[in-house]
């Protein structure tokens, strides 16, 4: 009779433990939300690293239209005669820079690019040569420079020579937004020996 009981309890037990949610315990919720949050931290590292690599896709971009900028603007500026007359150097000259990007010259003050150009390249009294040494560009593309030698005959008709260094910006499109002229002597240097003062 004893037996029989017992096995009439039995069903019921596996009906109470297959009826049980293990959903419920506290356990179970525990994992639920660390699994919650792991996904979540995924999905975060996820987006951060689409977002770099889209930023450097961009860089890259860009430090190849900044590479190809500098490198023209080198090659027209050792040879102008090269490309035309002075109308055609400038217009050629002016596809390489953004809408009112200017040139910080240190000794000179703030000028149009090309303007700055025109000066020296075909500043009148001014019989000049520009020769480019080296180039260089961050890796972002963003800035890059040039050293330089620019001589000829100055404004007063006596030899002179110059050594300087550029640095410029560049915007995504690889175009030069704005230029710093820099000499590595006084002021007064570079007026005497350009012949002019500002």
């Amino acid at each position: 009779m004893r037996l029989v009981m017992i096995l009439g309890m039995v069903p019921g037990l596996v009906l109470m433990a297959c009826s049980s949610d293990p959903t419920s315990t506290d356990e179970y919720q525990t994992l639920e939300a660390a699994l919650t949050a792991a996904e979540q931290e995924l999905s975060a590292v996820a987006a951060e690293r689409d977002l770099l690599l889209a930023q450097q896709a961009t860089a890259d971009e860009r430090f190849e239209k900044s590479s190809a900028t500098i490198d023209a603007i080198g090659e027209i500026v050792s040879d102008p005669s090269a490309f035309g007359t002075e109308d055609e150097v400038l217009d050629m000259l002016s596809q390489y820079f953004a809408p009112g990007a200017t040139t910080h010259d240190l000794a000179y003050g703030e000028i149009e690019t090309i303007a700055g150009w025109r000066n020296t390249l075909f500043g009148g009294r001014v019989n000049a040569v520009t020769t480019e040494w080296h180039n260089w560009v961050c890796e972002d593309g963003s800035q890059g420079g040039s050293l330089w030698t620019w001589e000829g005959t100055n404004a007063v008709g006596e030899p002179f020579e110059l050594i300087g260094v550029s640095i410029a910006g560049y915007n995504d499109e690889g175009l030069g937004t704005g230029n710093t002229v820099m000499w590595p002597y006084p002021d007064e240097y570079v007026w005497e020996e350009f012949g002019a003062t500002p």
